[in-house]
């Protein structure tokens, strides 16, 4: 798929500033990619898209995420940063004819995570959290991290999001504190320290 024609139609969809976010997560997951060796067309395409649905309306993410994926946002039905994942995921299904899993799956659990990600997901999903503009505290040893152990780095990030949903008292969502306990069970950051 033609990435140039995905970022004209990411351009008429999403404010300016989301759309440089998008652009700045592509350039991202692309450096990353060629660092881990992953087909850069896959990881291209759900890097462009994963913020697609990110400004929709709430009766719209809500809607496509009861009719399409009832079980895994029944719970979160009134988080729509969450939803929009769910709802990016459905339109690249079904407004770009994509239908592999790996760049459905890197846009569906950008923002969550999950056990068993693949590595195009991983990127994204990292890609996501450490583009240049993203200031919060740790992102420049995630930054770091994640050219060196993608793995690690992830660690990193959802332990810090955890932190900070704990102390803002919102809810955190299974897939990120299963993907958290998953990398640690499988050592796939290389041992429990950092």
């Amino acid at each position: 798929m033609d990435i140039n024609f995905l970022k004209k139609e990411l351009s008429s969809i999403l404010s300016k500033k989301r759309y440089e976010h998008s652009i700045r997560v592509l350039e991202t997951a692309i450096e990353l990619a060629k660092i881990y060796n992953i087909d850069l067309e896959k990881v291209a395409i759900a890097a462009i898209l994963h913020d697609f649905a990110k400004e929709f309306k709430r009766d719209e993410l809500v809607s496509i995420s009861k009719n399409f994926f009832k079980e895994e946002t029944e719970d979160y039905l009134d988080n729509i940063e969450i939803l929009h994942s769910y709802a990016g995921t459905y339109i690249a299904k079904n407004k770009f004819n994509i239908n592999d899993s790996d760049i459905l799956n890197a846009i569906k659990y950008h923002t969550t995570g999950r056990k068993n990600m693949s590595l195009i997901e991983k990127i994204v999903y990292i890609a996501d959290a450490i583009e240049p503009k993203r200031d919060y505290p740790h992102v420049k040893k995630i930054r770091e991290l994640a050219f060196k152990n993608l793995d690690k780095a992830i660690l990193v990030e959802v332990n810090n999001k955890i932190e900070y949903l704990v102390n803002e008292n919102l809810v955190i969502h299974i897939n990120s504190i299963e993907m958290r306990n998953w990398l640690l069970k499988n050592k796939l950051i290389g041992g429990n320290k950092l």
